[in-house]
């Protein structure tokens, strides 16, 4: 390995010098602006955006041919004009003064090169291929900045305003070094992200002041998974998987994210339900949380689509606040909105949809005279309905009854966004017979409104040629663990 990864230090009183004046040399500039560098460009002629960079942050700059001069008090040079033959002059003459040396694209003729970075306040990741592939270097950059917080300098800030009372209240290299791992990877760290500074401070006292080796740093957070595909989920929501002793989640689940993300040591509960098998009632869930928050365990309860919406969220959290532990609410995409973008459609749209509504149907709400007549006032709206196939006729029936037009647009979405995500339209006064022997796949969401005439020209889904299941099914009486 050639390069050996250093860190400079540039606080104003080294000099850079930058012979160029393109778009290489103003990205150059604007790298370097950013770790509080003393710049100075030389060029032979200056391209506006750079002249605009320079002038805007009051860096000197000359309109020059290059002259060995122009290296005087530098402590690193930058080659980075589109004459070869200039770069190398430049590049002996910086070697002949013991300079450091970067030619632009050129690994071999430098002494230093630039990696891509990851900075987070005074927290940086430098990457480098060693100049074979920037591109790739770039690529895995990315990765790490989807990972890292993007306000991880708060938490380095709140760090070392409590370092001194830390170093004051713990004895012992371990001791310090378990409490702050549990800072960092705790509930804390999570509340310091989210802003709340006064909560994070007084679990911060608390855990100080208790802190034994076996400190609990029990958490709940109902995260959300999105409505099926793998990339359709939060960044903070595959964090929080990463932190998680146990991991309890629903059929709906892609499987693909606990492979990918949670910890391969944590406990992965599979608590899913159908509408046919409840294998786990909603109170042997919440006996489950309770369990493990009482054995100081970071429990991820991870639900399919949006945790708020059809999910038991308020009972789940009643646990956390009976216990007296953290707990937040991490969204996902809702199943509505990833079903009807696959499906190419708006939820709402000027000039048609002004409104959407989340609707589910029980068998007693077919009978609900109040829930019918808020359906004859729903005009211009989309109506969204979870879990209602199985009543698709007396939906069709009903919505007419309640004054909808019979040329009303209904699309049915199966698996929506994943790799089996299949679409049936029709109308309300067609629906039931088209599909009256159709087996809908679970889940199966049904889109009623004018916005489903935008499928026509906006779908850009494929419809896939065999269908599968998805999500793996649910054997009955028995409970899925994954170690």
């Amino acid at each position: 390995m050639q390069y050996f990864p250093l860190f400079l230090k540039l606080d104003g009183t080294r000099q850079v010098v930058i012979i160029g004046g393109g778009d290489i040399a103003r990205s150059k500039a604007e790298t370097l602006l950013s770790h509080a560098a003393a710049l100075r460009v030389v060029a032979r002629s200056f391209s506006p955006a750079c002249i605009a960079l320079l002038q805007a942050h009051h860096i000197p700059y000359e309109e020059a041919h290059y002259d060995a001069q122009h290296l005087e008090g530098a402590a690193l040079v930058i080659a980075a004009t589109n004459d070869p033959q200039v770069n190398a002059r430049i590049q002996a003459d910086a070697v002949a003064r013991g300079v450091l040396v970067n030619v632009v694209d050129q690994p071999d003729s430098s002494d230093v090169i630039f990696p891509a970075i990851v900075r987070r306040g005074p927290l940086q990741i430098a990457i480098s291929s060693a100049g074979i592939s920037p591109v790739m270097a770039r690529m895995i950059k990315q990765k790490i900045e989807r990972l890292l917080p993007w306000n991880l300098e708060a938490l380095m800030q709140f760090i070392a305003q409590r370092r001194m009372q830390v170093k004051q209240a713990l004895s012992g290299i371990q001791a310090k070094r378990l409490f702050w791992q549990e800072i960092v990877e705790g509930p804390v760290a999570e509340e310091v992200f989210e802003g709340n500074l006064n909560r994070a401070g007084r679990l911060f006292d608390e855990a100080l002041n208790h802190h034994t080796s076996t400190t609990s740093h029990a958490a709940l957070y109902l995260v959300g998974a999105g409505p099926g595909h793998p990339e359709l989920i939060t960044l903070k929501a595959i964090r929080l998987l990463g932190k998680a002793d146990v991991v309890l989640y629903d059929r709906l689940v892609a499987p693909l994210l606990l492979e990918q993300y949670a910890r391969r040591e944590a406990e992965k509960i599979c608590v899913g339900k159908t509408r046919d098998l409840h294998a786990h009632s909603q109170e042997s869930i919440d006996a489950l949380i309770e369990q493990h928050l009482r054995a100081g365990h970071v429990v991820v309860r991870l639900k399919g689509g949006d945790p708020g919406i059809y999910a038991h969220g308020a009972e789940e959290i009643a646990i956390a606040r009976r216990l007296g532990v953290p707990y937040q609410i991490v969204p996902g995409i809702s199943a509505a909105n990833g079903c009807a973008a696959t499906a190419g459609i708006p939820l709402t749209e000027r000039g048609g949809a002004h409104a959407v509504r989340f609707l589910t149907l029980y068998k007693e709400t077919l009978q609900d005279a109040d829930f019918w007549t808020s359906i004859a006032h729903a005009r211009n709206e989309t109506l969204v309905f979870y879990m209602t196939t199985q009543y698709r006729a007396a939906l069709c029936d009903k919505l007419m009854e309640s004054g909808l037009p019979a040329e009303t647009p209904i699309l049915a979405i199966e698996q929506g966004t994943t790799p089996y995500h299949r679409e049936s339209e029709a109308t309300i006064g067609t629906f039931a017979k088209k599909y009256a022997t159709h087996t809908f796949l679970s889940p199966t969401l049904m889109i009623v409104g004018d916005v489903v005439r935008w499928r026509k020209d906006h779908s850009w889904k494929e419809q896939a040629a065999d269908i599968f299941s998805f999500f793996p099914a649910l054997a009955e009486g028995t409970t899925h663990v994954i170690h």
